[in-house]
């Protein structure tokens, strides 16, 4: 459950793009690009597109591309999130000179807030309640996910591959979080059953003493 691959273009120029996985996802994402239609209105355009076990996401502003490929499991509210908050940053720099820009002159530059962001949005527990607090969800929901032949040609789909071993970092820090949680369950599952034995075995004790003075009295 993770955002793979991220890029900003304006068209089939890329400005900058980020993965910490191999795989043919970058030859896709530039199919991918020339077949979208292109626009340049004043409202973001928000797209989703799945292939395979993927889903390309897509903010298009004044002729600018935000695109993410995440997993399937990825929620949609956290991937629009993370373009919305990249977005907002590459506005914010490059807004001027965007027309004008050549491929990759934003990537040395801007490659490191992909890298920071996307850190951010896989990892961070409070990427989805800030998505939340804003509350946009209701503008994601009316994002219609499509299947990707919709705008590529049945030729031109091949398959999606992506080299799972940059995920084992990814999935060992979550074992260890999830085995973490587990052990402090387990310890206070303990604790509970230790504090029943303790209990029972007093109140025993209790009685057999009250019962054994009660004795002791009328004898």
């Amino acid at each position: 459950m993770s955002i793979v691959y991220s890029l900003i273009s304006r068209g089939v120029t890329v400005f900058c793009e980020y993965t910490s996985q191999t795989g043919n996802f970058v030859q896709i994402s530039r199919d991918i690009l020339e077949k979208v239609e292109a626009s340049n209105d004043a409202t973001p355009i928000y797209n989703s597109y799945t292939y395979d076990d993927h889903v390309f996401h897509m903010i298009i502003h004044h002729g600018v591309y935000y695109v993410a490929m995440t997993t399937k499991d990825l929620e949609r509210r956290i991937a629009f999130a993370f373009l919305e908050d990249i977005k907002a940053k590459f506005d914010e720099k490059y807004s001027e000179i965007v027309n004008t820009a050549v491929a990759y002159e934003m990537n040395k530059t801007f490659g490191k807030v992909l890298v920071e962001r996307m850190e951010y949005y896989n990892n961070s527990p409070e990427a989805d309640k800030v998505r939340k607090v804003r509350g946009e969800v209701d503008e994601v929901r009316q994002v219609m996910v499509e299947n990707i032949e919709r705008i590529l040609d049945r030729g031109d789909k091949i398959e999606l591959l992506v080299d799972k071993s940059g995920d084992l970092s990814e999935q060992a820090t979550k074992f260890k979080r999830s085995a973490g949680q587990l052990q402090r369950k387990m310890w206070w599952a303990n604790c509970r059953i230790q504090a029943i034995i303790v209990a029972s075995v007093t109140f025993v004790i209790m009685i057999i003493v009250l019962g054994s003075t009660k004795c002791f009295g009328k004898c």
